[in-house]
């Protein structure tokens, strides 16, 4: 079967992915207290703000690639091919990814906001999701399985 996705785009995705784990990561109080800013080369990551605009970075590389394979889907892919378990699990989790992390762009916004109580729980969710993508990649690759097949 030939590749529906170039490995060129598929490392792309895993560096978007990767800039948006480490950026979110960085955003809570870590760097800090876990003394990371203290080894050589990345002091940076104790920025807030320089990690903030980099997740909103990678966020918004990340609408797009998500744009591009959703509109690939619709117009070919899903006449020949069928998502598996795998990549049912992984779109699932993209999306609550972007549903979540919405909110919490919104809920950043000058004129917006929101009981404590509702941004916990989308906060929670948000990093819960992310943890649950990265083991599924794993899981993934532990298995040896794919994301699609075709019909």
């Amino acid at each position: 079967m030939s590749r529906l996705i170039s490995r060129r785009l598929a490392w792309v995705y895993i560096l978007v992915v990767t800039l948006l784990a480490v950026s979110g990561t960085m955003q809570m109080p870590i760097a800090s207290r876990y003394r990371i800013v203290a080894v050589p080369g990345l002091g940076w990551l104790g920025n807030f703000w320089l990690t903030h605009k980099l997740h909103y970075l990678g966020a918004s590389l990340l609408l797009v690639l998500v744009g591009d394979l959703a509109t690939r889907w619709m117009l070919e892919w899903r006449r020949s091919h069928v998502l598996t378990p795998f990549g049912l699990t992984r779109a699932a989790l993209v999306a609550g990814l972007i549903l979540t992390g919405a909110v919490r762009v919104l809920k950043n916004l000058p004129n917006v906001s929101f009981s404590p109580e509702p941004i916990m729980l989308i906060d929670w969710t948000h990093l819960a999701l992310a943890f649950l993508l990265g083991l599924l990649a794993l899981a993934r690759r532990w298995t040896k399985a794919s994301y699609l097949r075709p019909r």
